[in-house]
């Protein structure tokens, strides 16, 4: 998985409406880009923006970034903020399972998928399931 963060200038007072709006817009413009896993917009307690962009592989990333869509969408925020956004990309080295990846058979046997799953990506854990793992609420993935 790889992974952009990107940090938004102060957003004044009287756009912060309409960078929200525009952020909502731009999602739906990229909703089933090859690639995209999610696009989220995160606010600080003190007010700030940030987005947080998840794609399937660097690769993804890139060939995002030359889709027309996209400085489409970049032309958009121009008019609403002052500033550039300051961006960095990640490569995720370690994840851990997700609740929407762990499976229980009908006997309470349960395997989850996640890190282990894709490619180059290891559980901290090795791999194994602990035994007591809950495939269900927010103790997935924990002894």
């Amino acid at each position: 998985m790889h992974i952009a963060i990107a940090r938004f200038p102060a957003v004044p007072a009287e756009h912060d409406k309409d960078f929200r709006d525009w952020f909502a817009w731009s999602n739906d413009q990229m909703r089933g880009m090859v690639g995209l896993r999610g696009r989220r917009l995160l606010r600080a307690p003190d007010g700030s923006y940030t987005a947080l962009v998840e794609h399937d592989s660097a690769g993804a990333f890139a060939a995002m970034l030359k889709v027309e869509a996209v400085s489409m969408i970049r032309w958009g925020l121009g008019s609403i903020l002052n500033d550039r956004r300051q961006a960095v990309s990640y490569d995720v080295l370690v994840d851990f399972p997700t609740p929407d990846g762990c499976r229980c058979d009908a006997r309470g046997t349960c395997s989850c998928e996640g890190a282990a799953a894709q490619p180059g990506l290891r559980l901290v854990s090795g791999g194994a399931v602990p035994a007591a793992v809950s495939c269900a609420g927010d103790d997935v993935g924990l002894p």
